[in-house]
C-alpha cells in the first residue's frame, strides 16, 4: 500500500468516526495530526538512507599518454603569398593590335611572342632609310676613287721628280768634265802663251790654245746654267708632289665626311629597326599571364601608361608572413647556423610546399611590433599562387626528448595551465599545473610539469571535473583534430 492509498483510508475512517460520535472529533483529529507526521518522518528517513547508501557517480573521460620524442622548434604565421617579379606589359610603338598570341591565365615562356602591332609604317620608314644608306655608300665610292686617281697623280708627279733629279745630276757630272777640261785648257793656254814669249812656239799655236781655254770657260757657264734650270725642275716637281698630296688629304677628308653621314644614318637606321621591332611584343619573362586588358582591334600608343597584360613570376615564388619582434633574436640566431626551413601548408587542404627563409625586413612595425619574413620556394608543381593565404611554418631547429601531450589535454584556469592526471589505483584525477610552449600537429610540449613519461591526463571529458574525482574511462573512440597557434 503506497503513501495516498493509507492517507486515504485514515481520513475516510475520521469521517465514519464523526457520524458517530461527535464527541471524539477533537481526539480523532490529533489521531490524525499524529498518522501524517509518522508517514512524513517515515518517507524523510528512507530517503536519506538511500542517499547515503548510493556511490557517487563516475566522470567518463578520455586519456592519452605523455610520451617523450624529438620536436621541432617552430613559429607559425599566417602567410601570404606574392611573386618576386611582376612585369606589366606595356607598348612601345603605335598602332593597332594585330594579333593576340595566348590566353589569358595561361603560362608564357620568356621570349614567347605575346601581341603584334601593324608595322606598315615601320616598314615604310625602314625602306626609305636604306635607300639613304645606299646613296650614302655611293658617295663614298666615289670619295674613294678619287683618291685613288690623286694618289696616281701624286706617284706621278713623285716620277718626274726622280726623272728630273737624274737630269740635275748628269748636269752636274757634265760640268765637273768640263771644269776639270777647262782647268786643263787654261794651263796648256799659259804654258803655250809663255812658250811664244821664249820664242819655242808659233803665235798661231799659242792663239790655239787661248781659244780652246776660252771654249772650255764658255761651256762651264752653259753647264752651269743647265744645272740651275734642272733645279727649277725639280723644284717644280716637289711643288707639283705638295700640290697632288694636299688634294690627296681632300680626298680623304671628303671620304671621312661621307663615312660620317652614312654613321648617321646608319644609326638612324637602327633606330627604326628597334622601333620596327617594337610592333612584335614578346614575353621577357616566365610566368602566369593575367587578364588581356587591351583586345586585338584596338589602337594603342607608344609608351602608355596603360598596360596590356601583366604578367607574374610563380617559379619561384615568395611568401611573406611575420613574426613577434620578440621571436627576432631567434630567428636570428638560427640563420646565423644554416639554411632555415620554411613550410605552407592551405586551408582545407592536405598539399604542402616547402622553401627557405631568404629575407628578414630590416625594421620593424611600430603598428603591429612585428617584423617581417620572406621564404622563397621553387613551387614547381605550381601550388603556391600570388594573393594566396596559407599557414606558414618556419622550423628553427630540433627539441630532443621533449615531453609532449595531444594539446586537448592542457586546460587554462585561474592560475595558467593544468592538465589532469590519472591515478590508475583509485581511478581518481588530480590538477596538475604545467607550462606548454610549442603546439606541433596536435601535441603540445610541456617544459616544465610535475608529471613524468608514461602518466596518463585526461584529453576528453575535463568540462565537470574537479581534483580528486572519480572517472571512468571511455570505451568510445573520439577524434580530435590538431590544434594550430599562430604567431603574429
Amino acid at each position: 500500500m503506497n503513501k495516498n492509498t493509507e492517507n486515504q483510508q485514515v481520513s475516510g475512517d475520521l469521517l465514519k468516526l464523526n457520524k458517530q460520535n461527535k464527541n471524539l472529533i477533537p481526539l480523532l483529529f490529533l489521531l490524525g495530526i499524529s498518522l501524517v507526521g509518522f508517514w512524513a518522518i517515515k518517507t524523510i528517513s528512507s530517503n536519506s538512507i538511500a542517499k547515503k547508501e548510493r556511490p557517487p557517480k563516475a566522470n567518463i573521460v578520455k586519456v592519452a599518454t605523455i610520451k617523450e620524442q624529438s620536436v621541432p622548434v617552430q613559429l607559425e604565421a599566417i602567410g601570404n603569398v606574392q611573386s618576386d617579379l611582376v612585369v606589366s606589359i606595356t607598348p612601345q610603338a603605335s598602332g593597332q593590335i594585330t594579333g593576340v598570341y595566348f590566353k589569358k591565365g595561361q603560362e608564357v615562356k620568356k621570349g614567347q611572342l605575346l601581341f603584334t602591332l601593324d608595322p606598315r609604317s615601320q616598314d615604310a620608314s625602314l625602306a626609305q632609310a636604306r635607300a639613304v644608306i645606299t646613296k650614302d655608300q655611293a658617295m663614298i665610292d666615289q670619295a674613294r676613287a678619287t683618291l685613288a686617281k690623286d694618289q696616281g697623280q701624286v706617284e706621278q708627279a713623285r716620277a718626274t721628280l726622280a726623272k728630273d733629279g737624274a737630269f740635275v745630276k748628269q748636269a752636274i757630272a757634265i760640268l765637273n768634265k768640263d771644269t776639270a777640261q777647262a782647268k786643263y785648257s787654261q794651263s796648256a793656254s799659259e804654258r803655250y802663251n809663255s812658250l811664244f814669249k821664249s820664242g819655242a812656239v808659233s803665235l798661231d799655236q799659242a792663239q790655239q790654245y787661248n781659244s780652246t781655254a776660252q771654249a772650255s770657260k764658255s761651256t762651264l757657264i752653259a753647264d752651269q746654267e743647265a744645272i740651275a734650270n734642272a733645279k727649277q725642275v725639280v723644284n717644280g716637281d716637289k711643288l707639283a708632289i705638295k700640290n697632288a698630296q694636299e688634294v690627296v688629304k681632300g680626298d680623304i677628308a671628303a671620304i671621312a665626311n661621307a663615312q660620317a653621314v652614312k654613321k648617321t644614318d646608319q644609326a638612324a637606321l637602327e633606330n627604326l629597326q628597334v622601333q620596327a621591332s617594337y610592333t612584335k611584343i614578346y614575353s621577357p619573362i616566365d610566368g602566369k599571364a593575367g587578364n588581356i586588358l587591351i583586345n586585338q582591334g584596338n589602337i594603342v600608343q607608344a609608351n602608355s601608361t596603360s598596360p596590356l597584360v601583366t604578367i607574374a613570376r610563380i617559379r619561384p615564388i615568395q611568401v611573406s608572413f611575420s613574426i613577434a619582434e620578440a621571436k627576432l633574436p631567434l630567428v636570428r640566431k638560427y640563420i646565423s647556423q644554416g639554411k632555415l626551413k620554411v613550410d605552407v601548408a592551405f586551408a582545407n587542404d592536405n598539399l604542402h610546399s616547402q622553401g627557405y627563409l631568404s629575407f628578414i625586413n630590416n625594421t620593424i612595425d611600430s603598428s603591429t611590433g612585428t617584423v617581417q619574413l620572406i621564404g622563397d620556394f621553387e613551387n614547381k608543381e605550381g601550388h603556391l599562387f600570388p594573393g594566396q593565404f596559407v599557414n606558414t611554418t618556419l622550423t628553427l631547429s630540433q627539441m630532443p626528448k621533449a615531453k609532449v601531450v595531444p594539446s586537448q589535454a592542457v586546460q587554462i584556469g585561474p592560475n595558467g595551465q593544468f592538465v589532469f592526471v590519472l591515478d590508475r589505483e583509485d581511478m581518481t584525477v588530480q590538477n596538475i599545473p604545467v607550462t606548454a610552449t610549442n603546439t606541433i600537429n596536435g601535441l603540445s610540449v610541456l617544459e616544465k610539469a610535475e608529471v613524468e613519461v608514461g602518466d596518463e591526463v585526461v584529453i576528453d571529458g575535463q568540462a565537470n571535473l574537479v581534483s580528486g574525482d572519480k572517472v571512468r574511462i571511455s570505451s568510445k573512440a573520439h577524434h580530435h583534430s590538431p590544434k594550430k597557434d599562430s604567431d603574429s
